[in-house]
Formats: structure tokens, sequence, C-alpha cells
């Protein structure tokens, strides 16, 4: 008895955890989609209306019909929506996320540039990034007349497309999120003559990796947003490369340590002669919800006074030397210690530009870091 009471919860814990909680709305060419969600070893299920057994409902494809009040009220019970192409057409056509949109003519290929840094961005840029596009997401597919986001005070973007344009932006509605993005990262049909379409799957492109980015954020909005936050992936190269810049004034000097990493194979150690300082902080701002609570967490030993700082950005390339800044020190300690805080952010506030500074005489190693939301 005892055996087949251990085999059942077996079996039924199995179960649970290869259910899907992904659901894909039917919709012409919604198969680019399901091939996709394959390919990344995605569990999905589909159906013709939205139900409350999912975390994740999927708007993709030609012709979207959804009910907006059943979309509005999967939002507000804490369901997120990821909406694709055509499906980020139909939510701002529902009055479901805080944008206007602008629509090129014909299917096209983006390539787009980093608005911050997010979730929706690791792994970008690629070892071998086509055509050495290094400031984005690179050939990204407009193939279901997919809207370009002019958004509103709401919505922050994470993905720009030139101008005033966003490709790929979040915004709160309810308990939920609500993730849109012009193109179609799983890939479609590309129409190179007038008449006979060209299959073009996000394999081939290298945008499958930005759909698993955004099914994973989704299913877990409290994950970490700072890329390659132990300095693990291209530590030695430039800064677009390794999502890393350092900042030296004075006599200051850096060096990446590879012997005794408290966190996988490297750490950063800064070092500060008498009147110098040294600083290190993302490449660029990263993306987060406006209003939100977040904590800020990393290791570090120092044997000189040193400080966290983050700013408020409302946009991306605002100039931050006009901004205030939220400090907090870092006690001098010999041994690896774990430092946090909680950042509480104005409702105008989309991007945080975030920095470890050591600017007394002495050495700051600093690896492991992380900012997370706090639900």
């Amino acid at each position: 008895m005892r055996l087949f009471l251990l085999v059942a919860l077996m079996m039924a814990s199995t179960a649970a955890a290869s259910a899907a909680d992904v659901l894909v709305l039917d919709a012409p060419d919604a198969e680019f989609m399901h091939e996709a969600l394959k390919r990344i070893a995605c569990p999905f299920d589909r159906a013709a209306s939205v139900d409350g057994k999912h975390r994740i409902l999927i708007l993709c494809g030609k012709d979207v019909q959804a009910r907006e009040k059943e979309v509005e009220a999967f939002l507000q019970s804490g369901g997120n929506v990821l909406a694709i192409g055509e499906g980020a057409k139909w939510m701002l056509e529902a009055k479901l996320f805080d944008a206007q949109a602008y629509y090129p003519s014909g299917t096209t290929l983006h390539q787009s540039t980093f608005d911050g840094y997010h979730r929706l961005t690791f792994g970008y840029p690629e070892d071998k990034p086509y055509n050495n596009w290094i400031t984005g997401v690179p050939m990204l597919l407009r193939a279901t007349e997919g809207p370009l986001l002019r958004l509103g005070a709401n919505a922050t973007s994470v993905l720009a497309a030139g101008g005033p344009f966003s490709l790929a932006a979040f915004e709160r509605r309810g308990r939920g999120m609500a993730l849109l993005i012009g193109p179609d990262p799983q890939g479609g049909n590309e129409f190179l003559s007038l008449t006979k379409p060209t299959p073009k799957r996000g394999n081939e492109l290298h945008t499958d990796m930005l759909l698993a980015n955004a099914i994973e954020w989704l299913r877990d909005p409290t994950c970490n947003l700072i890329p390659n936050g132990g300095f693990e992936a291209r530590a030695e190269q430039a800064s677009e490369k390794s999502h890393w810049e350092i900042g030296l004034n004075k006599g200051a000097k850096s060096e990446w340590m590879k012997t005794d990493s408290l966190e996988g194979k490297v750490y950063l150690k800064m070092t500060a002669p008498a009147g110098g300082s040294a600083t290190v902080t993302p490449f660029i701002p990263i993306a987060v919800e406006k209003g939100g609570t977040y904590q800020f967490s990393c290791r570090y030993k120092s044997t000189g006074i040193a400080s966290f700082m983050a700013r408020h950005l409302t946009k991306p390339d605002e100039n931050i030397s006009k901004l205030d800044q939220h400090n907090v020190p870092l006690p001098v300690s010999p041994e690896w210690t774990k430092f946090e805080t909680r950042l509480v952010l104005p409702e105008s506030c989309h991007y945080l530009k975030i920095n470890l500074l050591i600017n007394k005489q002495g050495d700051l190693c600093v690896d492991d870091l992380t900012l997370k939301a706090v639900p």
C-alpha cells in the first residue's frame, strides 16, 4: 500500500511538473509559434478562448479573435499576456496597453537596439552576432503586421526601433503583466515578392532566444534582471559585449580575478589610491516597472570605503548627472559578505542606473550582482 501511494505521488508530481502553463490562442499563422515553442521545449496548450488554468496567454498570428473582457479579467487576476505581432495590435485596439501604433507596410526585418537591459535581453549579443550587431537584437521579422510602439507613461521599453518607437515593451495591468513585441521572434512568412511568401523561422533568424526569454520572465517576474551579473561571460571584452563598464579615476586600477572566486570563476577587483576612485556599472540602465519595488544584492569584500548608488531614470538616455541618487555605504569587510538593499521606485522611474564605487584608498572586490523585483 505504501509503495502504491509513493508511485501515485511520483506520477502526480511528474504530471504537475510537465503541465503546460502557457496557452496559445488559436489564430491563422499561429503554427509558427507552435513550432517555436516546441523548439525551445516549452509545453503549451491551444484553445479558442481564454481560461483561468494557465499563467501565460500568448496572442499571436493573424486576425486574432480574443474577447476583450476575458483578456482584461485574465490580467486583473494575475495572469500574464505575451502579445506578439498582430496580437500586439489586438492589445492596442482593445485599449489594454498604453501605446499608440505605427504600421509600416509589408514584412520587414528590424535591427533593434537596447533601451534597457532586462531578462528579455539575456544572451544578446551572441558570441557571433549577425552582421556584428552588438547593440540589441538583430533580425527581428515583422511578419504579421505587428505595431511599432509609441509608448505612453505607463509602459517601459526594452527594445528600440529607432526614433520614438519601441519594438518590445511591458506594462502592469491589475495583478498581471502585459508584454508586447511588435515583430515575430518565432518567425513567420516574409514576402520578398508580392505573391510568394518565404517562411523564416526563429531558429534561422536567431530570435527564438528572445521568445524563450520572454516566457521565462513572465513565468517568474522576480528573476534577476542584470545580465552577466557574475561576470562569467566575456568579462574582458568591450562593454557592449560584457555588459559592464568600469570607470577609473586618478590612478585607480581594475583586474579580473580568476582564483578564489566566490561565485563562478571570475570576480572584479578595483583598487583606488589616495585621492582616486573606481566604479563599475552596467553598460546601459536596467529596464524596470514604474513604481515597483526591487531588491539589489551582491557579494563583496573591501579594505576601503565603498558604496552602492542608484539613480532613477524616466528615459534610458536621461542625463544621470542631474538626477538624485540613492546612496548606501558598504561597510569595510576583509572577508566576502553579502550586501542587500531595497529600492522603492517612484512612478516616473522606468530605468535604473546602478553602480558600485570605491572612493577612498583600498580595494573593492565584487561578484554575483542581482536585481530582482519584489512581488
